[in-house]
Parts: C-alpha cells; structure tokens; sequence
C-alpha cells in the first residue's frame, strides 16, 4: 500500500468520525441508521463495514481518541517534579486539549450510556483513566477531601457542558470549566483546616454576650 493510500483511509476513516458525530448529535444515536451514515458520506455500505463494523465501533473509536489523550497525559505526569502546583498544571494541561469535537462526543457519551457501558473496556474507559490520573497526583499521603477535590478538578468540563443552556458555544463552556479548574486546584493545594485547633465560634454561643 502506498503513502497515499494509506494517507485516504484515514482521511476517510476520519471523514466518518465526523459525520457520524455530527449525525448521532442531531438525530441521536439510535435513531441514526447506517444508511444515513453511507448517504452521508457518499460511501457504500461495503466501503463503511471497511472502516468500522458498526456504529458502536465508530462511537467507540471517538471515545478511545480521548483516552489515548489521557494516557499520553499520565505518561507527561510521571515525568514532572513533584510540586505543590502539579495539579494545576496537570488539569490545565488536559483542557487545553479539550476541542469542541470532544465536547460533542462528551455529550453523546452522556446520552448513550446503555451502549458505553457496552463499550468501555476495549481502550475506552476514561473514567479508569482518570482514576489511574488521581491516584499519581494524590500520592499517599492526600487526606480524603484531598482526592475528592482533585476528582472534580478533573469533571469541570463534564459538569460545565451539563450545566450549560441550549444554544451556549463550546468556548463559553471551556471558559467556564477553566475558572472552575483553577478554582480547584487553588483548594487541592491549601491544607485542609484543622478543625480541632479552630477557635469556638462564639457568635453562635449566645452566653458569648452574656456579661461575665
């Protein structure tokens, strides 16, 4: 096979993805029929079945994408210094790379989750990934509230495409995640308070103005 060749099938296999993604968003997933995708793309069914077997295999290739994204990501993890600021640095690092396809995969994955659960376990179980992601940045030594912090560093962009209305531009919600992640990783880095050491508060204490 020829660099040219092999240049067309994954520009056409890459043709695909985005279709699809496109048509499983406007019509959904179930109700987008191979026949859609083949008119679509100008393909026969013969030249589609070359590429994917099916549709589970198309989506499930937009999600292995991100995965293989999160892996490079632990792999750059490994090779930092440790610091107070890794964690920052680390989920920065994963928006940045968050695109508005990946948005759009993000929101069929949310309303597909009977077939990802089908899926997940063939390189496409970010959720695993993610978990491998905390337990390095967590160390051993990361209290509880610690990793629950940390875990929702990692959802901003998730919880901000959930939370978005209709009609709200991919930069917006990235925008918004943004502040949320740097908002977070400022708490992963400050020491939980020692609540055993607090002063009582004596606004709550009515004898507090009680004359001695």
């Amino acid at each position: 096979m020829t660099g040219r060749e092999r240049r067309s099938g994954a520009d056409t296999r890459a043709q695909i993805q985005r279709v699809a993604r496109q048509l499983f968003t406007e019509k959904g997933y179930e109700a987008t029929s191979t026949r859609d995708l083949t008119e679509a793309l100008g393909l026969t069914k013969s030249s589609l079945y070359y590429h994917f077997r099916n549709k589970e295999e198309i989506l499930a290739s937009l999600v292995e994408q991100r995965r293989r994204d999160l892996d490079e990501l632990i792999d750059w993890v490994r090779d930092q210094p440790r610091g107070p600021d890794l964690a920052r640095r680390t989920a920065l690092r994963w928006l940045a790379g968050t695109t508005p396809e990946h948005l759009a995969t993000m929101r069929l994955a949310h309303a597909n989750q009977p077939v990802m659960r089908r899926i997940t376990g063939h390189g496409t179980d970010v959720v695993g990934g993610i978990d491998r992601l905390i337990d390095l940045l967590a160390g051993e030594h990361t209290d509880p509230q610690g990793r629950i912090l940390l875990r929702m560093t990692f959802d901003t962009v998730r919880a901000a495409l959930l939370a978005a209305p209709a009609g709200v531009e991919p930069a917006d919600v990235l925008a918004a995640a943004r502040r949320a992640t740097l908002a977070l990783t400022a708490a992963v880095a400050d020491p939980p308070p020692d609540t055993a050491t607090d002063p009582p508060d004596t606004a709550a204490d009515p004898r507090a103005d009680t004359a001695g």
